[in-house]
């Protein structure tokens, strides 16, 4: 129920920690703090309606194209195409009965909701995400130009030193660490998707550039974002390719290069996020993807981890030792 109002925030949160590293760097050139966080901001903005701006466009026309490349593969089966008929023909005979009956009972009172297409509901979510992301990036420059101020005062209601000192390194782990495994995440991300982007390319599919943008996002979500991306890509390439190799090879070079990513890359760069029990991030990404949706899904991980560094820094035992996995 208070997910509109608990998600800006937490996202705020979280892209003010990702942007906090350029904004003190930019201030240490000289920039004032107001201006170095408005301009990462302004970055911010143009990254995500770029994304958005090459993205929607041709994923709709995939999607107007994609029935008729599909028709086109099936044509040879005869038994599916029967079947389909089949379906087809028992679906229209129900809506004539319906109406049958409803045409029988003029005298009920029946309120029918006028039926929205897709076009109608992508435009209302783009909407609502524009309002959204309008709050996000608004609630970011204020945490990254007076977000130091509001900690200190936080902290100094404390009264006790050791506990003030506790939340001071605390703010600076999550700064310094979480700031820094962001930031190496969508770096590792964005490079993954132009491989991606180069694959798509080299087997002649359609809208190369767009899976820049979705391996960035959707590699956020652990275990489920890669599974997404490869039943996404090989439905593309089914609908393009005359044969299963064809259909297959795009999809197998891609879980071939997120493999090598998981297994050498992930472990060098951001090692704080292989600390943690996967049985937690699988349950953390299923749990807040059911609460949040797709939103919810990317920051579980971000999440986890400012938990794990909370737990080490304030000496939480217990829930640092059943979020982590031991070392053999």
């Amino acid at each position: 129920m208070a997910r509109d109002l608990f998600l800006p925030l937490v996202a705020a949160c979280l892209l003010s920690l990702l942007l906090s590293p350029a904004v003190r760097f930019l201030t240490n050139l000289g920039l004032p703090r107001f201006l170095s966080g408005l301009t990462m901001i302004l970055v911010s903005a143009g990254l995500i309606v770029a994304s958005v701006w090459v993205t929607i466009p041709a994923l709709t026309q995939w999607m107007e194209s994609a029935p008729d490349s599909i028709s086109h593969i099936l044509k040879h089966e005869r038994e599916l195409k029967d079947t389909i008929e089949n379906i087809q023909e028992t679906s229209q005979r129900v809506s004539d009965a319906v109406e049958e009956i409803i045409e029988q009972e003029p005298e009920a009172n029946v309120l029918v909701k006028p039926e929205e297409n897709w076009g109608e509901s992508l435009l209302t979510s783009l909407q609502t995400g524009f309002g959204v992301g309008i709050i996000i990036l608004t609630l970011t420059l204020f945490l990254l130009t007076h977000g130091d101020s509001l900690i200190l005062n936080l902290i100094r209601v404390s009264a006790k030193r050791k506990t003030r000192r506790k939340f001071i390194k605390l703010f600076r782990r999550l700064r310094f660490e979480v700031g820094r495994y962001l930031a190496a995440v969508t770096l590792i991300n964005a490079l993954c998707g132009a491989v991606t982007s180069l694959i798509v390319w080299y087997f002649d599919l359609p809208m190369p550039w767009v899976w820049l943008v979705l391996v960035t996002f959707l590699r956020f979500v652990p275990y489920v974002g890669v599974a997404i991306l490869a039943v996404l890509l090989t439905l593309i390439s089914a609908t393009q390719a005359d044969t299963l190799w064809l259909t297959l090879a795009p999809t197998l070079c891609f879980l071939v290069m997120m493999n090598i990513t998981g297994l050498l890359i992930d472990p060098l760069v951001h090692g704080m996020r292989l600390k943690i029990n996967p049985i937690i991030v699988f349950v953390s990404v299923v749990f807040w993807g059911w609460l949040w949706g797709i939103a919810g899904a990317i920051i579980a991980v971000p999440m986890l981890t400012i938990i794990l560094v909370s737990a080490q820094t304030l000496e939480w035992i217990r829930v640092s030792q059943i979020m982590t996995v031991k070392s053999k």
